[in-house]
């Protein structure tokens, strides 16, 4: 599994998202991935069952797109805090490649998504995920460069 540590993550991003001026939020020394296949499968079917264990059954007022971002960051962030246990190095593994951004949509309007560093077509690449359906979406380069928020 390879990892970043987080001035690497944070060059990552910018590099990828062609901001030099987002501040990037990479607290953890050192960042691991998980698998694409993952996070679009049974980490999402998880995520999907968490939530309606707990009466969230879809987008309401209360529990919108930033509530979405942030639940599935923190889900995805606990399931690796829970196999790290049998870990006997974890110092390399501190955090997982999983965050939360904020931006402005080209057709208007904020939103929430959750950005990731994951493996796809044999490479490591900055992703975009829709947390409330569960599909990775392309930004504009427009899009990407409003990002005014980034936690990972």
């Amino acid at each position: 599994m390879e990892t970043y540590n987080n001035f690497e993550v944070q060059y990552k991003i910018k590099e990828s998202v062609k901001n030099d001026n987002l501040v990037i939020n990479a607290p953890d020394a050192s960042y691991c991935m998980f698998s694409l296949d993952y996070i679009l499968g049974e980490g999402y079917s998880r995520f999907k069952k968490w939530l309606f264990k707990r009466g969230i059954l879809g987008w309401r007022h209360t529990f919108d797109c930033d509530n979405y971002a942030e639940a599935f960051r923190v889900f995805l962030h606990t399931i690796h805090s829970k196999v790290m246990v049998k870990e006997k190095n974890t110092q390399s593994k501190q955090s997982v490649a999983f965050g939360v951004i904020w931006y402005t949509r080209d057709k208007g309007g904020g939103h929430a998504i959750n950005i990731l560093i994951s493996e796809k077509d044999g490479l490591n690449k900055v992703l975009f995920l829709e947390p409330q359906n569960g599909q990775l979406v392309e930004l504009s380069d427009k899009e990407k460069q409003s990002i005014n928020f980034c936690l990972i």
